[in-house]
């Protein structure tokens, strides 16, 4: 569900042949970035510039891993966010939930496939 590209200094995540971070993902992709956030000082950016709808589910796997990254002491930022995601992080009242990089340049390159 989660490509996994190992940077020199970050995880870069994004979801793999998703647009929708709904109920039918969310939980798989809330679990999946648990295990990256749970590591102690890790850095770990999700890309989301293929998504164009998140409903309250997928806010939620978000909001999980947040909390869980602070408690380790880890950064977890969103990046590369589409118009449409970003007015639904208005409308649900998030942008002071999540760390928002507005652009970074991605190199397409998997390392590692997280499935269930």
């Amino acid at each position: 569900m989660l490509k996994v590209a190992k940077e020199a200094d970050h995880y870069l995540v994004s979801l793999f042949q998703v647009k929708k971070l709904n109920t039918l993902f969310s939980e798989l992709i809330s679990q999946q970035l648990e295990d990256l956030v749970s590591v102690k000082d890790r850095h770990v950016i999700f890309n989301l510039a293929h998504v164009n709808f998140i409903d309250t589910a997928g806010f939620f796997a978000l909001e999980r891993a947040a909390g869980i990254a602070k408690a380790n002491h880890c950064v977890f930022q969103l990046c590369n966010i589409t118009d449409e995601v970003q007015e639904l992080i208005g409308l649900t009242g998030h942008e002071a939930t999540f760390d928002i990089i507005p652009r970074l340049n991605v190199r397409e390159k998997i390392v590692m496939e997280l499935d269930e």
